[in-house]
């Protein structure tokens, strides 16, 4: 999923640390896990860092990893790696940006999962954009490979990305989107480089429009992984989505639906999600700058057999039961993420707000809700709200963080609920909220810092929490 947000990334960017060693033995099958980096049966977490300074060179970016255990996350076991590691291709270079978006997927089916990095401003040659493959081993990322446009020298490549198996072929599959390209690259994909061969969407060629965003995920019913772009329409003068749907064929442009009239697709996050359990993912978008003042709403766009709805359903903290007030500047649909928080067997919305402001105070500290999914979709009904006032969640709402400019639902200790994790940038620092039968709380809370990661240089830094 998608999105451009920025997280306090550089608390796991301990520059010059090594991948740590496991014994695992990897299995001759898909990873079990998406996010499982040294096939040790226990999920990772990865943090891709745009602005992470590598060997002094700035904004050269990297891609953090803390590893999983039995009990969740062990944040004693943790690893860097940039275009200076060893095995990986490249070079550390100012504004490369590696680690932009981050997707985790097995990539070639050996048991371990894979990252999948962009580096947007990689200058390879004639070559703007590289997507760098990082493979997963018993010993960790220790590889990769790298994939530049597959035509055009002269043009960029991997603004955004999105992994799945659109053509059912049992492999995943890459999606590439850039102001003026949809790059479709079949896998499977192979550490010496490999793939299978590259079409070209060019919506150029056909519609004039230019894409933004792309996100995976089953929308239709019948099990095949399929993918959505957002972007803005210059015939209709507005954003849109184009679906297109996965099949043994490979994917096929099925429905284009607008976006209602005040989203913004400027800093926007998309996922797809099945919050009522009836067989269809639906498209949600958060939208930080829709709205006067850049307020912010999400967006649902209910599944349907043939693709996302063109009749959404606009959340905004003025909707029932949202907690909070919609302001100017609150940023609300900083991010999104989307899984079970409470074991209820229905998925709930994870919603950052990063500019909300807490109180009489003058700092945008920032916020986060958690949505319940259920019959009727999510909505506002018993809606969680944390901030850095909460309980358990150390820090002061009289200070400047945006708390939720990036957050992720992910269940790291198999206890069928969801923990959240959620950036404080502007204090640079990542929080790590437990699950519990009643949602996320922040009892028992981890506030991770540069120096919990040997680091002590902070800064302002761009990045994002793994798809």
């Amino acid at each position: 999923m998608r999105t451009r947000v920025t997280t306090a990334a550089a608390a796991l960017l301990a520059a010059g640390l090594t991948p740590l060693a496991t014994t695992a033995p990897a299995a001759a099958a898909a990873a079990k896990h998406l996010d499982d980096f040294n096939g040790d049966g226990h999920r990772d977490l990865a943090v891709g860092n745009r602005g992470a300074t590598v060997g002094g060179v700035k904004q050269a970016g990297a891609v953090a990893v803390v590893y999983g255990s039995a009990h969740g996350l062990d944040f004693t076991r943790h690893t860097v790696v940039s275009q200076n590691s060893p095995g990986i291709p490249g070079a550390a270079e100012a504004h490369d940006h590696f680690g932009a978006d981050i997707v985790t997927r097995d990539m070639n089916r050996d048991g371990y999962a894979d990252v999948v990095v962009t580096a947007p401003g990689e200058d390879a040659g004639d070559y703007t954009g590289t997507v760098t493959i990082l493979w997963g081993s018993a010993s960790g990322l220790t590889s990769g490979s790298a994939h530049h446009n597959p035509r055009y020298k002269d043009r960029g490549f991997a603004e955004d990305i999105a992994v799945g198996d659109f053509d059912a072929d049992g492999g995943h599959d890459l999606v590439s989107v850039d102001d003026d390209h949809i790059w479709y690259l079949r896998g499977p994909f192979t550490k010496s480089g490999s793939r299978g061969a590259a079409t070209n969407f060019d919506p150029i060629d056909g519609e004039n429009i230019s894409p933004d965003l792309v996100v995976a995920g089953k929308v239709t019913g019948d099990g095949t992984a399929d993918f959505a772009v957002l972007g803005h329409d210059w015939d209709t003068d507005g954003n849109r989505v184009w679906f297109y749907k996965g099949g043994s064929g490979g994917p096929v442009k099925t429905r284009k639906v607008s976006l209602p009239s005040g989203a913004s697709l400027t800093g926007a996050a998309v996922t797809i999600a099945d919050y009522d359990k009836n067989g269809y993912g639906d498209l949600t978008l958060g939208s930080p700058r829709a709205g006067g003042s850049a307020q912010g709403a999400v967006y649902v766009l209910p599944g349907t057999s043939t693709g996302p709805s063109g009749s959404a359903r606009t959340i905004t903290q003025s909707t029932s039961g949202v907690p909070g007030g919609r302001e100017a500047w609150d940023n609300f649909g900083s991010d999104v993420s989307a899984a079970d928080t409470d074991g209820d067997g229905h998925t709930d919305l994870a919603v950052g707000i990063q500019g909300e402001i807490i109180g009489d105070s003058y700092f945008s500290s920032g916020g986060l809700t958690v949505l319940r999914g259920g019959p009727s979709g999510v909505t506002g009904t018993d809606a969680r709200w944390y901030d850095l006032g909460t309980s358990g969640i150390a820090g002061k709402t009289d200070e400047t963080g945006w708390l939720g400019a990036s957050v992720r639902l992910r269940d790291y200790n198999r206890d069928s609920r969801a923990e959240l994790i959620a950036s404080a940038p502007e204090a640079g620092r990542v929080y790590v909220l437990p699950g519990t039968s009643s949602g996320p709380t922040g009892t028992g809370s981890v506030m991770l810092t540069p120096t919990s990661f040997g680091s002590t240089s902070l800064g302002y830094l761009w990045g994002r929490l793994a798809d």
